[in-house]
């Protein structure tokens, strides 16, 4: 697929298969795709993956995220895999949030670019990077912090999708 048609075609997937699993070949992909993000200053050891697919953690974390949001429904959406981004203090101030928009949006159209539906997770992992034994139990190194992650899967039900690209937003061009 071409990088403008994966852009086309890329969505939020709020209803996933729990029960099908993406492949290792897709899942090494994405990762491979994330880890060829750039980078602030090349600071790659700032960075940290961690895969979540055992279904039991992935719901205790959803358990534990309704109840902190006070929610009633599975804010994870029953994906089979998330991969969570976490930094370290960078070098410079603010720029994790570079960084990780950067590796997150890599792999969200890596996935499209495979045929694996995803959703970009922002509100829980807020809640999991103020849960240090959670953080701990998950493998996210110390001096660590969780800022975002991909939610990835199959859709519970097909719709294609394809967006028109053309320009929304307020742009100026300066002098």
């Amino acid at each position: 697929m071409e990088t403008m048609k994966a852009i086309a075609k890329r969505k939020s997937t709020r209803a996933f298969d729990s029960e099908k699993q993406i492949s290792k070949t897709e899942l090494e992909a994405i990762l491979a795709a994330g880890c060829a993000a750039p980078v602030g200053a090349g600071d790659y050891a700032s960075l940290h993956l961690t895969v979540i697919q055992n279904k039991e953690t992935l719901d205790k974390i959803s358990k534990a995220v309704q109840t902190t949001m006070k929610m009633d429904r599975d804010v994870l959406y029953g994906v089979p895999t998330v991969v969570l981004v976490s930094s370290s203090e960078p070098k410079f101030p603010n720029v994790q949030y570079a960084n990780v928009g950067c590796i997150m949006e890599n792999m969200l159209l890596a996935a499209t670019d495979l045929g694996v539906d995803s959703i970009y997770l922002w509100g829980a992992v807020n809640v999991i990077a103020q849960m240090s034994e959670l953080q701990r139990e998950l493998g996210v190194p110390e001096g660590f912090r969780p800022i975002s992650a991909a939610g990835l899967g199959y859709a519970a039900e097909s719709s294609p999708y394809e967006k028109e690209l053309e320009v929304t937003l307020a742009i100026n061009y300066a002098p």
